[in-house]
């Protein structure tokens, strides 16, 4: 392959069972991991193989660093759902592009989100193009699970079952989603 082009590097959130040569753990997750990738020509992401990352000599750190300077912005449909009293349960992101989920990753995440649930969120990205946001307080998304898993099952790129909490520390995996 060669080396991707360092201005097309991005991290992707992905499930272990894709076996990716290259992977990094997410704090308290048990099925889904980070993995340096790339953009591929026809803008699908693709894993950077151990050869070539080894290749690179980088620290995570610095290819995290890369990856994130070479974040765009995109158009995402956010939609906000109400219940009977008007009060937001939770916040749908969609979109067509196959890096929705990883905006999650995004240093602006949750400023995006404090006004309507606080300083932590909790997510859930059952596709690589849609992703789930709760209060990180408070909320049942455990209602919401029939929901998440049928959009895990019947996606051609599933990402994860497991639901994570977003703060200023940062991201980790605090449950998982069961089939019933």
């Amino acid at each position: 392959m060669g080396q991707p082009d360092v201005k097309t590097w991005r991290i992707l959130i992905e499930p272990t069972f894709m076996q990716p040569e290259v992977s990094f753990p997410i704090s308290g997750a048990r099925t889904t991991v980070l993995v340096p990738g790339y953009l591929g020509e026809d803008g699908e992401p693709q894993y950077i193989g151990k050869k070539d990352w080894d290749a690179l000599k980088l620290t995570w750190e610095a290819f995290c660093a890369q990856a994130t300077a070479n974040r765009t912005e995109r158009k995402i449909r956010c939609a906000l759902a109400r219940d009977a009293n008007k009060v937001v349960q939770y916040a749908t992101i969609s979109s067509d592009d196959p890096l929705t989920a990883t905006l999650v990753l995004a240093p602006d995440f949750l400023k995006r989100f404090q006004d309507v649930f606080g300083s932590s969120v909790l997510v859930a990205m059952p596709n690589r193009y849609t992703v789930y946001v709760f209060p990180g307080e408070g909320a049942d998304y455990t209602n919401y699970s029939r929901m998440i898993l049928g959009q895990y099952h019947d996606s051609s790129h599933p990402v994860s079952r497991e639901i994570f909490n977003i703060s200023t520390a940062g991201i980790k995996a605090i449950g998982m989603f069961e089939d019933e």
